[in-house]
């Protein structure tokens, strides 16, 4: 995938699908080959396999495994980009998410990793501020975005004092939302209307039936949409 005329493309690396791409364009081949490898040991051995602190069944993040399975994983590095300004940063994660939901998905697995190999430690509050400042646009037109980094503070859902989303190269995580994301859209109405209008029939038809995601779904229902119509 290309991203744009400043940026160059690479030939699929490490598993990934679809192009790999490196802005700047020019200059950064070693430096590219040694972050997808840090990528890709991550992605394999952390992000798709289970961890005991989950205190669930399952990897890390249940989409990844059939994602890399199924060759559907892109990725795009963006280097010299340290979140010294967090509007560039911003602006640059708002172009990423806004090419990701009109491009049609071939696959429901497609997915992107936007890759911030130069982003220092005081860049990583900027991550997370333009992580929280997209959600809704992200959740909106039913994609979801994850924001990781070395001392990201994001909790398990079953485990607060696990801090799962952290990665040894900053990234924001762009994918298609799926039926568990019940996990992350049950708090705000706006989150919850965006995920019951895409996967409300699944729980009217008894497709889905894991406790949790049922409970939250219920609570949520009771929550929100019998609050506005009352």
């Amino acid at each position: 995938m290309t991203t744009g005329a400043e940026q160059g493309t690479q030939p699929s690396l490490a598993g990934f699908s679809g192009d790999t791409t490196v802005s700047p364009p020019r200059g950064y081949d070693h430096r590219l080959r040694q972050d997808v490898a840090v990528l890709d040991t991550w992605l394999s051995d952390y992000i798709s396999r289970p961890r005991p602190q989950l205190r669930r069944k399952g990897a890390v993040c249940p989409f990844m495994p059939a994602a890399l399975q199924a060759d559907a994983l892109r990725a795009g590095f963006h280097y010299e980009i340290t979140g010294k300004d967090p509007d560039e940063l911003h602006d640059l994660l708002e172009d990423e998410l806004t090419r990701f939901m009109r491009t049609p998905a071939d696959d429901p697995l497609d997915s992107l990793v936007v890759v911030l190999p130069d982003l220092t430690e005081d860049g990583y509050g900027a991550l997370d501020d333009a992580h929280a400042r997209l959600k809704d646009t992200a959740v909106r037109g039913g994609v979801m975005i994850g924001q990781f980094h070395p001392a990201c503070d994001e909790r398990s859902v079953r485990n607060d004092g696990f801090r799962v989303s952290r990665s040894p190269l900053p990234l924001l995580a762009i994918r298609h939302m799926a039926s568990h994301d019940i996990l992350f859209l049950h708090e705000l109405p706006h989150w919850f209307d965006a995920y019951r209008e895409r996967f409300g029939d699944q729980f009217a038809e008894g497709r889905i039936r894991e406790p949790l995601m049922l409970g939250l779904f219920a609570a949520a229902e009771r929550r929100h949409i019998r609050r506005k119509e009352s």
